[in-house]
């Protein structure tokens, strides 16, 4: 009955999403050591049909690698890898890709104080592998649009303020000569 549920939530979601006139999508980067739960992961990110391209790193110095190569929307990045925690990677990312990156921290197993660290450290959220769906991914791909939008946005706003106050410094110029 659940499954009849979620496969119901998804076909909802999926005419949502052609409805959503915007068709943003974002580009997502997995740092998981576990193959098969990176395959899982791409195949409910692919479910939400909001992913335009996902990449991958089995390490958390070759996430970091990727992320300085390339630009994400997103990072899923497990908290346990083989090489480098992942606090020390979260870390590594903020400082490369500044503040407006949307880090989600991913986990096996959560102990009390893991997410409060994690986010504390700069992570948006945090999820649990084992409670991970189409429909959750779905919540934060749909955050992580927002935050995208209202990026450009601010963007925008601030080069528009940039021309006026060049302007503006002109004319103060000509008029102090």
């Amino acid at each position: 009955m659940n499954k009849m549920k979620e496969l119901y939530e998804i076909d909802s979601m999926k005419s949502e999403i052609k409805s959503n006139p915007t068709n943003l999508t974002v580009k997502i980067l997995i740092i998981d050591d576990d193959k098969v739960d990176r395959a899982s992961l791409k195949r409910d990110l692919r479910n939400t049909h909001l992913v335009s391209q996902i990449v991958e790193a089995e390490t958390g110095l070759i996430g970091i690698e990727r992320f300085k190569q390339e630009s994400f929307d997103c990072v899923l990045l497990d908290y346990y890898l083989p090489d480098k925690g992942g606090m020390e990677v979260l870390q590594e990312l903020i400082g490369i890709g500044g503040e407006f990156i949307t880090i989600i921290a991913i986990t096996g197993t959560a102990s009390e104080t893991m997410p409060e660290r994690m986010i504390g450290a700069g992570a948006s959220d945090y999820l649990i592998k084992d409670e991970i769906n189409t429909r959750i991914l779905e919540r934060v791909l749909r955050c992580v649009l927002k935050r995208k939008q209202l990026q450009k946005k601010y963007e925008e706003q601030l080069q528009e303020l940039t021309k006026q106050l060049e302007i503006s410094n002109k004319k103060l110029e000509k008029l102090a000569h």
